[in-house]
């Protein structure tokens, strides 16, 4: 088999290739943050090899983000988490010179009844991630609050 390759592309060695035992008829799948070169044509054990093999690469994402979240040990910033994104109508967003795909965020002044929403200077928050997943990263320990504090920092992780 040739390589995989093109001008400013990705080039796959026959190595590589070959130690996946992927064979001749090659698929390329493109997700969000993801490219995965599998069989094109599977068995059943094909098929349980391969999704066995994506849940190791899963499992090894989990340890790196549990390193950096550490596990939740009822540590009370999980609990005041906000799970739901600030909608406010797109009207007022344009009034207010706010693009209306900003990610939003509010301030209170206590006991005045004056809630202020304006435009977060962050990209992420754990609103960002989906609940399933949200739950699934519980589960295995990770803690939310913390999470939470790395997706407003944008800041890489280490393994």
């Amino acid at each position: 088999m040739k390589n995989i390759n093109q001008t400013k592309g990705l080039t796959v060695e026959n190595e590589v290739i070959e130690h996946a035992n992927l064979g001749e008829d090659i698929v390329l799948t493109a997700t969000d943050h993801l490219i995965v070169l599998a069989k094109g044509k599977m068995s059943a054990m094909d098929m349980v090899k391969t999704i066995e093999s994506l849940t190791d690469l899963t499992h090894l994402y989990l340890e790196v983000l549990a390193k950096n979240c550490g596990v939740c040990e009822k540590c009370g910033h999980c609990e005041d988490l906000e799970d739901e994104d600030i909608k406010l109508p797109e009207y007022l967003l344009e009034i207010a010179g706010v693009p209306t795909d900003a990610k939003l965020c509010a301030y209170v002044e206590e006991d005045s009844g004056i809630v202020r929403v304006e435009e977060a200077d962050y990209e992420s928050d754990i609103t960002d991630v989906p609940k399933d997943l949200r739950n699934l990263l519980q589960n295995y320990g990770i803690c939310m609050g913390e999470l939470d504090a790395l997706l407003v920092k944008g800041e890489l992780l280490h393994e």
